[in-house]
């Protein structure tokens, strides 16, 4: 009798131990000193909004970590280091939290999205490169357009690796002067923890909230964590647990339906795989398991998956009412290289809003806008040494790619799957020579090709985006910039 009380004593403390205690939070939004109504406030669970007088009051308990807003159009966004702050850490000796915005000076209906995919950085040096890239963000954004930045997760290579590169990075993209957010990638991940719920605790320590949103003219940004922890060595699947499609949900019921929402996350949903109805060739590290569900949970709006992880440029249509649009690394192939595995210089993708109309391309940190693609000349291409070719680096499949010889038009250029010359011939040219043991070339879906008939001709190719954009390489004069 005494052995089964002390049993059922100890049990009880152990569920008294892990149970959690309500708590309710309360506190204003406010700018200039009036309050804010409409205001999202969540936990990551629940959301509640301010009232007219910008006060609010959310229910909670003491296992919610953060409190934060949702950032409303019209409102700078506040940073700290250069990182957008929108949220507080939870004190549970502490109930009141308030959060001051303060007005755009002359608000706008453009604004402009900077999507950073894969700084990865695994050595000092390679800091200079990320200062670089925050130069050429700064010269972007000279022309007074509101613009912000997402770094779409991996910001380190390792994060075991002392000293942790989490603040050296967010240090050097702040000096672009561009409020940034971050996303949680897998190499971000503390893979010593047991379990995933575990698994983003040093990312949360700088960066705050992994799931978050915040609205930009006319247009809803998401922030998502889909990159879920196994608790296997390194091994991370795509998965956006319940919690998390639950609060997007409660994020999106006062989205207008048809409006822009543009979701950034670090694991693709798609695949080429897919885009083939290849299904069994698809990895579940590299692709959103439970897809299906976010596809239609988005379904009222125009939706863009803004993502990263694969280290190459590819856009896919995997549903109606959404586009997504996997980038190439800032980190080329892991700084060794001056291309990614698929020919694409570093740089970041451009997203630019003007009402509800969103439009993109591909910036890279060394050319001007105007360069879209890399031409070979006849013979250039070792591996198609009787035809030009173009990497056309942001294609999809509402690109036009065009040729020309001696003037007279030869319409579409044939599209073909192989690898970019540039990247081969300089993996080849310094192999031994680099830091990792896993550079490589990459196949890639994004090469044309044309036969002339005399590979002497005056070769001219034509590239126009899905916006009426033509970029022009011409064999004689070459790029028209």
């Amino acid at each position: 009798m005494i052995r089964t009380t002390l049993l059922l004593t100890l049990l009880l403390s152990a569920m008294t131990a892990y149970s959690s205690q309500p708590l309710t939070l309360k506190g204003r939004v406010s700018a200039r000193g009036r309050g804010v109504a409409g205001v999202a406030v969540t936990d990551g669970k629940n959301t509640v909004r301010t009232d007219t007088k910008g006060n609010y009051t959310l229910s909670t308990n003491d296992e919610a970590e953060f409190v934060y807003i949702s950032i409303p159009s019209g409102y700078e966004i506040p940073t700290a280091s250069g990182s957008a702050r929108f949220f507080e850490k939870i004190d549970c000796r502490r109930q009141k939290y308030d959060f001051t915005l303060t007005p755009q000076s002359s608000p706008s209906k453009r604004h402009r999205l900077v999507l950073i995919a894969d700084p990865q950085v695994y050595f000092d040096n390679e800091i200079d490169s990320v200062r670089r890239a925050a130069a050429a963000l700064k010269r972007l954004a000279d022309d007074g357009v509101p613009t912000c930045t997402v770094v779409c997760g991996d910001i380190v290579g390792d994060i075991n690796h002392r000293p942790l590169f989490f603040e050296p990075v967010r240090d050097a993209l702040a000096e672009s002067g561009l409020p940034t957010f971050y996303v949680v990638g897998n190499h971000d991940t503390d893979v010593s923890a047991r379990s995933n719920a575990l698994a983003k605790k040093t990312f949360k320590s700088i960066y705050g909230p992994t799931y978050y949103s915040f609205d930009r003219g006319e247009c809803h940004v998401v922030i998502l964590d889909d990159v879920f922890f196994t608790g296997y060595g390194y091994l991370h699947v795509g998965y956006l647990p319940e919690e998390q499609l639950h609060w997007l949900e409660n994020d999106l019921k006062h989205v207008r339906p048809g409006k822009p929402v543009l979701v950034c996350m670090h694991i693709p949903t798609w695949s080429r795989a897919a885009n083939r109805h290849a299904w069994r060739e698809e990895e579940h590290n590299k692709i959103l398991l439970n897809r299906n569900a976010l596809y239609e949970i988005l379904k009222p709006y125009n939706a863009h998956l803004l993502t990263a992880h694969e280290h190459y440029n590819e856009n896919y249509k995997p549903a109606p009412h959404i586009t997504e649009h996997v980038h190439a690394p800032l980190s080329t192939n892991f700084w060794q290289t001056p291309q990614s595995s698929d020919g694409i210089p570093a740089g970041y993708g451009i997203y630019e809003i003007e009402g509800d109309r969103v439009s993109w391309y591909y910036q890279t940190v060394d050319y001007p806008r105007e360069r879209q693609f890399t031409a070979y000349a006849v013979g250039e291409d070792a591996r198609k040494p009787r035809s030009v070719t173009a990497n056309v680096w942001n294609y999809s499949t509402d690109w036009k790619v065009e040729w020309s010889e001696n003037g007279l038009d030869k319409g579409p250029m044939t599209r073909y799957t192989g690898y970019d010359h540039n990247t081969c011939d300089y993996i080849k040219r310094h192999k031994g020579r680099f830091k990792q043991v896993y550079v490589d070339p990459g196949l890639t879906e994004h090469l044309f090709e044309a036969v002339p008939e005399d590979p002497r001709s005056e070769i001219e190719i034509r590239v126009t985006d899905p916006f009426g954009r033509t970029y022009v390489w011409n064999s004689t004069s070459g790029y028209k910039l």
